[in-house]
């Protein structure tokens, strides 16, 4: 019989690792099919900038659940993390969440949101 308490045990321990996300995803934030957040529709304000200068990052993040929810984001730019953010969106809702970053060297950046990707391009000063 202890065995059948170990074996619980162990389920049970399995199971609260699964719903917390920490298997799989090799460190990507991603959404689960069930997960009842969407994000959606990235904003890059503006898409070519002179160094320095800000450029804003935002995205829509929708609630499709009954119940309020919090929701973590995760901007990177060429790969690295650059910032992260939170959407508290209530039932039903929709709330956006902006990011702002500045580049000195010129070139083109890729951006990516929770899985959602786009870039910026940064142009030298001309005189």
């Amino acid at each position: 019989m202890m065995w059948v308490k170990a074996l619980r045990l162990v389920s049970i321990a399995l199971a609260l690792i699964l719903l917390n996300g920490l298997v799989g995803g090799c460190g990507q934030s991603r959404v689960p099919a069930q997960s009842p957040f969407i994000v959606s529709d990235l904003s890059i304000q503006p898409e070519v900038v002179q160094p320095n200068e800000t450029v804003t990052i935002t995205v829509s993040v929708t609630n499709r659940h009954n119940t309020w929810g919090i929701y973590s984001l995760v901007l990177q730019i060429d790969g690295v993390r650059e910032a992260e953010g939170q959407a508290n969106v209530d039932a039903g809702g929709t709330e956006n969440v902006s990011f702002t970053v500045k580049r000195e060297k010129p070139g083109r950046y890729r951006v990516f949101v929770n899985g959602l990707r786009g870039s910026f391009k940064v142009v030298a000063l001309t005189y």
